[in-house]
């Protein structure tokens, strides 16, 4: 009898790329499989890589290179590398690290089953593939929330970005098997839903020839069991007034939108390639204050674009302290090959790029602060996620705040299980958390 292998997959990046590691795990498991979480006691080792920017491409080959020692070391006899690295770069991880035995691309991902010598060969029908596998996926959150992606790809072509490259083009799923997935989600006990894609805001255009985001939560709304659903990944051109109409006046949808601006001067915008202006921007972001109560608004900003001047800097450190975001992340502009940024003249030294990233960091820190304290004494509901066994404290997250990106609140209250939705008294501030009693 041909005894199951055992595997284990260490993922790495964002949460769309969570989501196809959930997927990987679930085509090996029902091809008959062993998944186990140490890597040490794996025979067989995928590593699903991130390869965005810079930090996260260094990340990436370095957890290569260790978990590369497992096969001297340990039980591990075979190494895939999949992801968004090994997407762009096969060749050179396989002329590189001679230790991986298999480099596999992110639309071939049926052939990791056979590489790790699972025992049933299970065949998929491949034009159902990106449709399909969320069916046997195995969730590597808690159990009360989940990532839920409705498209993938991107046509958006930032000049910065190297999405377009890796994902390919954008393609949305059907509605119907969207929120058969919902539904299952829902059956397995997720209370939350945070909805992914590279531009969630696009979606349908390409299979329903119009936006159809706004359709699909209302649909996704009336299934029993989820209680939040959170928008993430939207973009400020395409953003239109349906969508605005349903997050204000559905119950479940948070009021929280993850609206990436990057930079805010005209000159940086239009040599980023987002189709959007200073203007546009300060008129969207009224339309969504003016009609979305409560909104917790995230953004994220980069410094140091190439021909970034300091009074374009200034610009953008302005309307940040003007603005004023419930969230913020920023990152430094990182010089990806192959995009057209990259030849762009005028390349921004990195104490420069460094400098500007803490100023608009100190800003932000500040803004949060005093958001924080302005909610001392309110009411606010919250998500339990875990307990602290350090202090016994329970940790939660409000609805303004996404799993992994933004704040945490500490509870004092014993009697919480993870999942379970609260009225929170917001009693005080800790650095970005918040703490509270129900």
């Amino acid at each position: 009898m041909h005894k199951s292998k055992k595997v284990a997959l260490i993922n790495l990046g964002c949460p769309k790329n969570l989501v196809d590691a959930e997927e990987i795990l679930g085509r090996v498991a029902y091809s008959g499989s062993t998944i186990c979480q140490d890597p040490e006691d794996a025979e067989v080792l995928i590593i699903n890589t991130c390869g965005f920017i810079d930090d996260s491409k260094k990340e990436s080959i370095d957890t290569i290179l260790k978990m590369a020692k497992l096969k001297e070391d340990a039980r591990c006899k075979k190494l895939i590398v999949t992801g968004c690295l090994a997407q762009r770069y096969p060749e050179e991880l396989q002329n590189e690290i001679p230790e991986i035995d298999h480099v596999v691309g992110l639309k071939d991902f049926e052939q990791i089953t056979d590489l790790s010598g699972s025992r049933q060969k299970k065949e998929k029908d491949k034009s159902v593939q990106c449709n399909d596998d969320w069916r046997n996926r195995i969730r590597l959150t808690p159990k009360h929330y989940a990532y839920l992606r409705i498209s993938d790809g991107c046509d958006n072509r930032c000049s910065y970005c190297a999405i377009p490259g890796i994902r390919g083009r954008f393609y949305s799923r059907t509605m119907k098997n969207i929120l058969e997935e919902a539904s299952q989600m829902a059956s397995e006990g997720v209370k939350e839903i945070n909805i992914i894609s590279q531009d969630t805001t696009s979606y349908g255009t390409d299979l329903y020839r119009k936006q159809q985001l706004h359709v699909l939560l209302e649909k996704m709304g009336s299934i029993k069991g989820i209680d939040w659903i959170r928008i993430l990944y939207t973009h400020p051109r395409h953003f239109y007034q349906e969508l605005i109409y349903v997050i204000a006046h559905h119950k479940k949808i948070c009021k929280y939108i993850d609206l990436p601006i990057q930079h805010i001067n005209d000159d940086m915008l239009k040599k980023m390639g987002r189709g959007v202006t200073h203007g546009s921007i300060e008129k969207l972001i009224g339309n969504l204050r003016n009609h979305i109560p409560q909104l917790f608004l995230r953004t994220s900003v980069i410094v140091g674009f190439p021909g970034e001047t300091e009074a374009h800097f200034s610009e953008l450190l302005e309307f940040v302290k003007i603005t004023q975001f419930e969230r913020l992340g920023v990152f430094t502009y990182s010089k990806e090959e192959g995009t057209p940024a990259a030849s762009f003249k005028s390349q921004i030294p990195k104490k420069t790029k460094e400098r500007r990233l803490s100023e608009i960091m100190l800003a932000q820190q500040e803004i949060v602060l005093r958001k924080h304290k302005n909610l001392i004494g309110k009411s606010i509901p919250v998500i339990v996620d875990e307990k602290d066994e350090k202090n016994g404290k329970w940790l939660g997250r409000t609805y303004g705040d996404a799993p992994d990106v933004d704040s945490r609140v500490v509870i004092s209250e014993n009697h919480l299980k993870p999942g379970d939705i609260k009225n929170m008294i917001v009693s005080g501030v800790s650095g970005y958390d918040l703490t509270g009693t129900l």
